[in-house]
């Protein structure tokens, strides 16, 4: 990322394990009483945050955390060179700070809180790390300059569509689906890395749609049950990726319901 700004404390090392319990062990039923049962490891990956202070400082850190969908979905919807609409013009993504307002979807001016940021890395290029896939999405491939010109988007990233299908599944006209699930081959394609690249993600103030290239795509939000869904030490590892917020709450309510690959085809064609 290019910040030039005051760093906080940054992790020592670029890789790592950390101990998980093993869901099967071979020599788990041989263990002496009283000895902890044998943790399997689990691969980790450096992860660059930036994020607006309490103060208003812009604060930059690297940590290392799991390299599980759950983190990595927070790091990679953009490919470096994505161009946002800001109120002070246009700004490409790795050039983005903390505090700079960018203009959404929902019609607003919203502050940028955190940016985050991971590598991808080519097939077989790390040992551990399952290969990420891009999508490039054509011109005009959602409509009329949408998006214009083509647009490359990270493995996680959501679009936001409006149909009015959706409101029997989402009590609303709008909906987050991953831009994954359009890839047709022809005007939306799969692209894989042939090189490490980086990748980006943003959190706003308040959870919208940014304008990336004239498409409407999702800001970060880890979803409603983010929560539940991790065990507390899990939670703890995912939440000090985000200083400027306290607990999951603090994300606020999303703009609009996530939508999974099977339920947007459902809704959209039977």
């Amino acid at each position: 990322m290019s910040y030039s700004y005051r760093s906080a404390a940054v992790s020592a090392g670029s890789t790592g394990h950390l101990p998980v319990p093993s869901k099967s062990s071979p020599a788990a039923a041989y263990q002496r009483p009283g000895l902890r049962p044998q943790r399997a490891p689990v691969r980790t990956r450096r992860y660059e945050i930036a994020w607006l202070s309490a103060t208003g400082d812009i604060e930059t850190a690297t940590r290392v955390a799991p390299a599980i969908g759950q983190f990595e979905e927070a790091f990679s919807a953009f490919a470096r060179g994505t161009v946002l609409l800001t109120e002070d013009g246009p700004v490409a993504v790795e050039d983005l700070a903390p505090g700079t307002r960018v203009q959404t979807a929902e019609g607003r001016m919203e502050r940028v809180m955190w940016v985050g940021s991971m590598t991808i890395f080519p097939p077989h290029a790390v040992s551990g790390i399952e290969p990420a896939l891009m999508t490039r999405v054509t011109a005009d491939a959602f409509g009329l300059g949408r998006p214009n010109p083509d647009l490359v988007l990270g493995p996680r990233a959501r679009i936001l569509l409006r149909d009015e299908r959706f409101q029997s599944a989402t009590g609303m006209n709008s909906a987050y689906a991953p831009a994954a699930a359009f890839i047709d081959g022809v005007s939306i394609v799969e692209v894989t890395p042939i090189a490490p690249i980086p990748v980006y993600h943003l959190v706003l103030e308040r959870h919208g749609s940014v304008r990336a290239a004239g498409l409407e795509v999702e800001s970060y939000h880890p979803g409603n049950a983010a929560g539940e869904a991790m065990d507390s030490q899990l939670a703890s590892l995912f939440l000090a990726l985000f200083p400027h917020v306290k607990g999951f709450a603090d994300f606020g309510p999303v703009a609009h319901r996530h939508l999974s690959t099977s339920e947007m085809e459902r809704v959209l064609y039977g």
